[in-house]
């Protein structure tokens, strides 16, 4: 593994008053949560009209839920759905974050990780990315759909940080700081979302060869600003697009956590973007799948071993990024090693 850290700066809201610390307790176990799915429906200025399955994670006191089930196919008995709300801290809501899935997966596919956030106090959500899921898949994607999976995430927490004033989950999440994860294609996703530049060059070879309309070519002119994200982390996922020159990845504004199997095309897209700041970690003998709840087989890493590796360092990463917490400098500067697996080089 190789390891290197430098944050770029960017200017979120502050951290929230009165908000307790978040912590790093990984229990694949014990890690019941509720569950709600709901829909985003939208247009972006570049593309047609959206309905996309949002699912959200929270915290909750209960031990019984509707049963939750992904895409029809993918039973998730750990999740309750429609439990109730527990109780956010006093002074502060519950801090947020949102996963992109890979190609032709689904939101639900990320759910070991993603319930270590919720039993740490967060809520996480993602979307079922419409037309590049599991169960629908459009074939050839426009140009602009890597600009439509960033619309997507950033509609989640547009939608969140509106709830209804009758939803239980309105105004309790902190939609103000956001952390973005991202497994292989959403790994691209998260990508995009640290705010690299556009390389009008390869926009317009893209274009040439695939065709564009003028409100795509537009959508491109300008890197992704979204102030509410606040750092993302892509997972065994490139940014894996030519869609951004070696310079275009200096403009990037928030920092990143970049975790892979033991992958020398990793090196690749670290050192395109290492100028501007990124935490690299390369989690010896874990393979594609490794980072994520899906369980295909992996010879060289046991795969509950991996998911405890892959939470601990998302967790302490989104604690130092959301919450500022110093806690885990050890740990983000190589200082402190979770794992034998874990190895620190410049």
């Amino acid at each position: 593994m190789w390891f290197a850290l430098a944050l770029a700066c960017s200017s979120p809201e502050p951290v929230p008053a009165d908000c307790p610390a978040l912590g790093v307790d990984v229990d694949l176990a014990d890690a019941a949560s509720g569950h709600r799915e709901q829909r985003l429906t939208y247009t972006p200025a570049w593309a047609a009209a959206r309905e996309v399955p949002l699912h959200v994670w929270y915290p909750t006191d209960a031990t019984v839920g509707d049963p939750v089930s992904y895409l029809g196919f993918f039973d998730d008995t750990a999740s309750l759905g429609n439990a109730p709300l527990a109780e956010p801290p006093d002074g502060c809501g519950f801090p947020l974050v949102v996963y992109s899935h890979g190609y032709q997966a689904w939101a639900g596919n990320q759910t070991d990780v993603l319930r270590q956030f919720v039993r740490n106090g967060w809520v996480a959500a993602g979307p079922d990315h419409t037309d590049n899921t599991f169960a629908d898949n459009l074939e050839p994607h426009p140009v602009g759909y890597d600009l439509t999976r960033t619309a997507d995430i950033v509609q989640a927490i547009d939608q969140l940080a509106s709830l209804p004033a009758d939803d239980p989950l309105a105004g309790r999440i902190d939609t103000d700081r956001v952390l973005v994860l991202g497994h292989s294609y959403g790994g691209q996703t998260a990508w995009l979302l640290s705010g690299p530049t556009f390389d009008p060059v390869a926009i317009e070879a893209n274009c040439a060869a695939g065709g564009c309309t003028d409100a795509e070519r537009a959508a491109f002119e300008q890197p992704i600003d979204e102030p509410r994200v606040v750092a993302v982390a892509p997972l065994d996922g490139s940014a894996g697009t030519d869609l951004v020159a070696d310079a275009g990845w200096d403009s990037r504004s928030k920092p990143v956590l970049y975790m892979t199997q033991e992958d020398e095309g990793a090196a690749d897209q670290y050192a395109r973007a290492a100028a501007a700041g990124v935490t690299w970690v390369q989690v010896a003998g874990a393979c594609h799948e490794s980072f994520t709840s899906t369980d295909l087989g992996c010879a060289g890493l046991p795969k509950d071993e991996g998911l405890e590796i892959v939470a601990a360092w998302l967790l302490a990463f989104g604690a130092s990024m959301v919450r500022e917490q110093p806690d885990f400098s050890d740990l983000l500067s190589g200082d402190v090693l979770l794992s034998e697996r874990t190895v620190v080089a410049p």
